[in-house]
This record gives C-alpha cells, structure tokens and sequence, in this order.
C-alpha cells in the first residue's frame, strides 16, 4: 500500500508542475517537435525534455533556453542511448515480425510473439527511468544509468507498475480531451519518472 500511495501522490505533484509549467511546456513542446521532426536531434531533444523535468523536480526554475542549452550539453549521450534503443527496438521488433511470418498461425508462434511483446514494453519502461538516473549521476553515463534504473524497478516494481498504469489512464483521458495529451503528456511523463527517482534517491 506504501508502494501504491507513493504513486499517487507523484502523479499528483506531476500535474501540480504542469499546471504551474504550462506555459512554458507550450513553447518546449513546440520545440521538441522540430527537433523530433528532423530526425537527427530526435534522441537530443529526448533527453532535454527529461532534463527539463529534473530540474523541475529538483524545484528549480527552467525556461525554453534551459531546454535548448540541454539539447547542446546532452548531444552525445542522447545519440548514444538512441542508437541503443534504436538497436534494442530493431532486434526486437523483427524477431516478433519474422516468428510471426515463419510459423503462420501456429499457438506457439503468439506464445513467443507474446514474450516480445512483454520484453519490448518492459524496456520502454526502463527507458522512462534510465532517462531520470543520466542526470542524477555523475557522469552521464548510459549504461550505468540503464544498470541504475532495472535495480530501481526491480525495488520498486508495485510503484512502477502503478504509476505507470495511472500515466496511461491520464494520458487516454487526455486525448479524450481536446487532445491534451499531444501538448502536455510528454511533460507530464518527465515529471513523473523524475518524482519518482528522486523520492527513491533521497529514502535511500
């Protein structure tokens, strides 16, 4: 129950800071969508909407060139940790297409179909707490912080599972709504997997 009432009250403090963010959030939308268009800042542009949401967390005061100024810090690592879901999301993905396509409508074949299924959203899932620990280490390293985050949900895998089901509902709610989601989801899910590191961080 702990577990649970620390995942609610994230979530909660999470829109509290969209709220109190929202204009700002307006204009780092914007710009994360003509980084991501281009393609070539995608994985950069990524990473400074989490280090937005850090440095929101931590109760800092951030602005559009705070977001910017990231783009342009975090340019390497951000391109190392793309090419390694890019890597990741290919094996994976293909494999399910490729099982899928050789074994036709065989019940194993949705078996292990099933099981890459669950392996490719069990690392989406890492990534959205790998991201918090990059900014929380020393050295932004990425595979220390990918090592960092699978032991967080490993400790805390009833405040992932919750949290995380409590993102999804809001973000369908969202786009239920004149489509809220679109401008504000990527904010609200920064600030949530930050909350959520930094409450681990400081009980421990």
């Amino acid at each position: 129950m702990r577990q649970v009432a620390a995942a609610l009250k994230i979530l909660g403090v999470s829109f509290r800071d969209v709220w109190q963010e929202l204009w700002t959030i307006l204009i780092i939308q914007v710009l994360f969508l003509l980084g991501t268009i281009l393609i070539v800042s995608a994985p950069p542009v990524m990473l400074a909407l989490f280090f937005y949401g850090n440095q929101v967390a931590h109760g800092e005061r951030v602005t559009e060139r705070d977001f910017l100024q990231a783009v342009r810090s975090y340019w390497k690592p951000a391109w190392r940790w793309g090419l390694i879901n890019v890597l990741a999301i290919g094996v994976l993905t293909g494999d399910y297409y490729l099982i899928g396509k050789m074994a036709g409508n065989a019940n194993q074949a949705y078996w292990i179909q099933g099981f890459y299924l669950t392996v490719l959203a069990g690392w989406f899932l890492l990534q959205l707490f790998a991201l918090p620990f990059l900014f929380e280490q020393e050295q932004p390293s990425v595979r220390q912080a990918l090592r960092n985050a699978a032991v967080f949900i490993g400790r805390n895998l009833i405040l992932v599972l919750v949290l995380t089901l409590l993102l999804v509902i809001s973000l369908t709610a969202g786009m239920l709504v004149f489509m809220l989601t679109l401008v504000f989801g990527g904010a609200l899910i920064a600030f949530a997997s930050n909350h959520a590191v930094l409450e681990h961080l400081t009980d421990h």
